[in-house]
């Protein structure tokens, strides 16, 4: 026992989850007195017609609103700044955001802009804000990045080509509304990497230095979640899969948001620079650094073979952190994903500039495995390779 440990656990937003539960932000804006609403979308999901329940549930609780649907994928500062600029023409006071990960970083960076001033980019990093921002209740399309229910989000800083991280304590959306009925006609490249960028969530938060009991249970459970439901949920149109694998997705979140991310993380950043998608950037790394961190975390991937349904009693802790692996890579050979990085997205030329890129990352603190320069760039090179089973 580590009697010089104490845990500390948050969660900043209240979770409604249900089928048809889109249908209550009416009442959810009304109850946090709400002049206007701005919806936060993107071109995708207001052309899917996602956007609908949304605006009937406002009409319905006679809230005015304005769509902002201009969110591109992995949102710049100009994008947070137009959405800022319609907010306050429009004299909105709450932020309504429906999609995927890169509109809820941009409703969050507007948001918090709003009552700041300023740029985002005078935001750059942790609690850098003097006011909270706006109220966001956030409703996600795909069950991947968690941003509903995270106090953190990504900026592209257009003039560096950087992704930036902004957040803080008080940038917890207010709500999160989980409604599976969203993602029932979802498309399937984008729900495989939003897939695995979750489950890239679940597994880093049980490998870093933060990781509690708490963060455990909740990444464990989430895993043991997708790795049942995530490739029906691609393949099929079974719904409870899809509802399972969202719910899996917020947890995943809740837990990293409190144990933090790893090395994937501070490995597939860079790769953002080549506009490859967050998901899939964090799919392709996972499997090597799930490998590279095995020595110093066998029981953690140990607890997630069983989580995944391996019998505990049939092979020793060294057996099943392998399992887990095995796993994994199993997944994406019915998933179809790629295991190597595409040298035609990606010049293998550029490892150095890679690397440096990643060592600045704040997630390479909290990884399990202390790592050096030498230590990503090989992981970057094997990436280029690919792997076996």
């Amino acid at each position: 026992m580590n009697y010089d440990q104490i845990y500390s656990f948050v969660l900043g937003t209240v979770i409604r989850h249900g089928y048809n539960s889109a249908a209550q932000v009416g009442a959810e804006v009304k109850r946090l007195r709400a002049k206007k609403v701005l919806i936060v979308s993107d071109k995708g999901v207001s052309g899917a017609g996602l956007l609908d329940p949304i605006t009937q549930s406002l009409e319905g609780a006679r809230v005015p609103f304005v769509v902002f649907d201009d969110v591109e994928v992995d949102p710049g500062t100009a994008t947070v700044h137009k959405g800022v600029k319609l907010l306050q023409n429009e004299g909105c006071n709450i932020v309504v955001v429906v999609g995927g990960g890169s509109p809820v970083c941009a409703a969050k960076g507007i948001a918090l802009v709003a009552t700041n001033g300023g740029a985002i980019t005078d935001y750059e990093g942790i609690g850098k804000y003097k006011r909270p921002p706006l109220p966001v209740i956030a409703i996600p399309t795909t069950a991947g990045a968690g941003s509903e229910v995270s106090p953190m989000f990504i900026i592209t800083d257009e003039s560096r080509n950087y992704k930036m991280s902004v957040g803080g304590p008080a940038c917890y959306p207010t709500v999160a509304i989980l409604d599976p009925f969203l993602l029932r006609n979802i498309p399937f490249w984008p729900a495989v990497n939003a897939g695995l960028d979750a489950l890239t969530h679940a597994v880093e938060a049980c490998w870093t230095n933060l990781s509690t009991p708490f963060t455990d249970s909740i990444a464990l459970g989430a895993i043991s979640l997708m790795m049942e439901n995530l490739a029906p949920m691609v393949l099929t149109g079974d719904l409870e899969a899809k509802n399972k694998q969202l719910l899996a997705s917020t947890m995943a979140n809740v837990a990293c948001g409190n144990a933090r991310l790893g090395l994937v993380h501070a490995l597939s950043q860079p790769l953002g620079a080549y506009h490859l998608a967050h998901g899939y950037a964090n799919g392709i790394m996972l499997p090597y650094v799930m490998e590279f961190n095995l020595p110093a975390c066998e029981e953690k991937l140990a607890a997630m073979a069983i989580a995944m349904g391996e019998d505990k009693t049939a092979y020793t802790q060294g057996e099943l952190a392998q399992k887990a692996i095995w796993r994994v890579k199993n997944l994406y050979i019915e998933l179809g994903f790629p295991r190597k990085l595409d040298k035609k997205e990606v010049n293998p030329k550029d490892i150095p500039e890679m690397v440096k890129r990643a060592m600045t990352r704040p997630q390479i603190q909290f990884n399990i495995r202390r790592t050096t320069e030498e230590d990503l760039a090989q992981l970057y090179e094997k990436a280029f390779q690919g792997w076996e089973l």
